[in-house]
């Protein structure tokens, strides 16, 4: 069951990730961090590598649900970092319209949200299984 249920996190995810990306494209427009736009494109592709890697999950094979969570947290991770870029860019920049890139955080924040229950579903399901092995 956890396994369907992050499944579908994972998935409704990534895919809402790429369509809406526009929303990280017009705040990062308004930022003067040249880096912003790569750790954004890493941001969506480890989603869409993390979909990937969730389509693989098997119930006789342990590698694939460990796998799709690591990728999880490390999606995670670069969503953390580019709401750090956000955040200091609010801080900073002077003539910043603040609403996009608010919006743009908000975004972030509901996607690492959501990615963060999906991979500790996965953890607590691989534990759960090594559990019934020992």
């Amino acid at each position: 069951m956890k396994n369907k249920i992050a499944k579908g996190l994972i998935a409704v995810s990534s895919l809402a990730h790429l369509v809406f990306a526009n929303i990280h494209v017009k705040a990062l427009l308004l930022l003067e961090n040249e880096i912003c736009g790569f750790i954004m494109f890493l941001f969506v592709l480890f989603g869409l590598v993390t979909l990937f890697e969730m389509t693989r999950i098997k119930k006789s094979r342990l590698s694939g649900q460990a796998l799709t969570a690591a990728f999880c947290f490390v999606t995670i991770g670069f969503g953390l970092g580019l709401t750090s870029i956000y955040r200091q860019a609010i801080a900073g920049q002077r003539a910043l319209e603040t609403a996009s890139v608010s919006k743009a955080v908000g975004f972030s924040f509901i996607l690492m949200a959501a990615y963060a229950c999906a991979g500790v579903l996965l953890v607590l399901e691989l534990a759960k299984h090594g559990r019934h092995t020992a």
